[in-house]
């Protein structure tokens, strides 16, 4: 206790020196803490900010790599300033780390590995080694650094504290400082414990188990832990190393194409995709494209992905407003906005990449200026939908790298244009009717408490209705017919569970066993539904 107070103390005195010598010494003297020097700024603020991250260490480069990924929580410029910062520290020595391996196995390191541990990267939270098993194997094994969480953990203590203080004063750069340290203490978590990577690895390698165009590394579930992750260990050539790819005798353009399809397959079709995909972590080998470090995923839901194959359905036949319609569904939104004037500005912007041809548009340019707009109306991508746009424009300028002509956009397309067939096939359809019944089902069982608890709010004068009518009338007619259609949708469902029900349970009057009140619903309910497609597809 002693020990980490005074570990507090001589850190807390570390972070307001940094803050006082990258022009920040306003914000110290607030808190009434004297400033013995005061430096004039030469660079900008989200520059100086950075550089001060930077000699704070790797608790604070942790924290700007997240916030990198969260253009939602501090200004865009800031965001992208935090890009350039490298997540690469001077090594500990081996036998520091041999340590947590004996402790994570209660064994001396040498009943499982060959002595021989060669050092492959250091980061600020863990080192990777080539080693080899008992058993023969060559592998990576990344292992935490010793002591890494208490002083993580210290450190986000001494941020909340002065979270608490600050607050106000970092409102002023768009920052909420609070909210930033909560993030951040629950994302560290989740990077501290090396199962959760493993199980990320599990399921991204199950995924991919009959895809001949991608490799993915072996897991060592007996000889990893918490704190010690044992892989496979793949020769492979960087794919930043253009020149010696080109030795190797590579198609640079295939190499593009594989790798730009692959994070697609992952995106829309698995909804299960690497969130960090940058050179470091992207290797060919044998023609094949080997993916490492599963420490950050995006997670897509199915409504997310219906709603990005409708965004860029609706993009391709260049009806911008019901495109910006989708962007903001992707959103969260906070507080109150103009939509009609969100709608048009964004219109604007995806109209101007995509009037001319698919051939001509920046992903990296086009997410960047949509951002700005709605950064503007504080819209903010959901976190793994940000996290999916950037793995996109990642990937796009890996490619472009690769391989100039490169053209992400086309690429995406044939994606997107397979997923849509996908969701209006009649057998798709079917294949969720029964996700239908049992949502009508529900709100039919469902029905009667929530009326009961509307009236009973009624009558104790609890529930308060607000609406205000402004230029709505247009649209009468319109809600009116929606409601209309969604009525009988309802109604051919339930004719339809009626139905299954009767003819599942006999119910008299039968003909060859077979209840003829079910075949009558199922006749009836037939006959509402083809109306009711017809009527749509000629409103269309």
């Amino acid at each position: 206790m002693f020990k980490n107070s005074l570990y507090e103390l001589k850190r807390t005195k570390e972070i307001i020196f940094v803050l006082a010598k990258y022009g920040f010494g306003d914000i110290i003297e607030s808190l009434g803490i004297p400033v013995p020097f005061k430096e004039t700024p030469k660079l900008s603020r989200s520059e100086r900010i950075r550089k001060a991250i930077e000699e704070l260490g790797p608790t604070f480069i942790k924290l700007a790599q997240l916030l990198s990924l969260r253009p939602d929580l501090v200004p865009l410029d800031l965001a992208k300033e935090f890009e350039k910062l490298q997540d690469s520290v001077t090594p500990l020595p081996f036998e520091e780390m041999k340590r947590v391996l004996e402790d994570e196995f209660e064994k001396p390191y040498t009943e499982i590995f060959e002595e021989d541990f060669e050092l492959l990267a250091s980061a600020s939270i863990g080192q990777v080694y080539k080693a080899r098993l008992k058993t023969g194997e060559i592998v990576a094994v990344k292992i935490l650094k010793p002591d890494i969480e208490e002083k993580i953990y210290a450190d986000i203590a001494i941020l909340q504290r002065l979270a608490k203080l600050l607050r106000d004063r970092f409102l002023i750069y768009g920052v909420d400082l609070e909210k930033i340290v909560e993030e951040f203490a629950k994302s560290i978590k989740k990077e501290l414990d090396f199962n959760i990577e493993a199980l990320n690895l599990k399921r991204f390698a199950n995924n991919f188990r009959n895809n001949s165009d991608i490799k993915v590394p072996k897991l060592y579930e007996k000889y990893s832990s918490k704190r010690v992750l044992t892989m496979e260990f793949i020769e492979g050539i960087k794919i930043s190393d253009i020149d010696a790819l080109k030795k190797a005798g590579y198609d640079l353009k295939e190499i593009t194409k594989k790798g730009f399809d692959l994070i697609c397959e992952q995106i829309f079709i698995h909804r299960f995709f690497h969130a960090d995909p940058h050179p470091g972590n992207l290797m060919v080998s044998n023609g094949k494209i080997v993916f490492l470090d599963f420490g950050i995923m995006g997670r897509l839901s199915d409504e997310d992905r219906q709603y990005f194959v409708e965004m860029i359905y609706y993009v391709i036949k260049q009806q911008e407003e019901k495109a910006a319609l989708y962007v903001l569904k992707l959103s969260k939104v906070q507080g109150e906005i103009d939509i009609s004037s969100f709608k048009k500005e964004m219109a604007d912007i995806i109209s101007s990449y995509f009037y001319s041809s698919l051939k001509q548009v920046e992903l990296r340019a086009l997410i960047e200026d949509m951002l700005k707009v709605m950064q503007r109306y504080k819209i903010y991508f959901k976190e793994d939908n940000y996290l999916l746009a950037k793995a996109l424009v990642t990937m796009e300028g890996i490619g472009k790298k690769l391989y100039p002509e490169f053209n992400a956009a086309e690429e995406i397309k044939p994606f997107i244009i397979k997923i849509y067939k996908q969701t209006i096939s009649p057998f798709n359809i079917l294949k969720r009717s029964h996700e239908i019944n049992k949502a009508v089902m529900e709100f039919i069982t469902q029905a009667p408490s929530d009326l009961n608890e509307i009236i009973g709010k009624l009558k104790r004068g609890e529930l308060k209705v607000e609406f205000e009518h402004v230029g709505l009338e247009e649209f009468e007619e319109a809600i009116e017919k929606s409601f209309n259609r969604l009525s009988t949708s309802i109604i051919i469902a339930s004719l339809l569970i009626g139905s299954s029900m009767l003819l599942s349970s006999h119910i008299p009057p039968l003909f060859k066993n077979i209840s003829l009140f079910g075949i009558i619903g199922f006749i009836f309910a037939s006959i509402l539904g083809v109306i009711l497609i017809f009527t749509v597809l000629r409103k269309k």
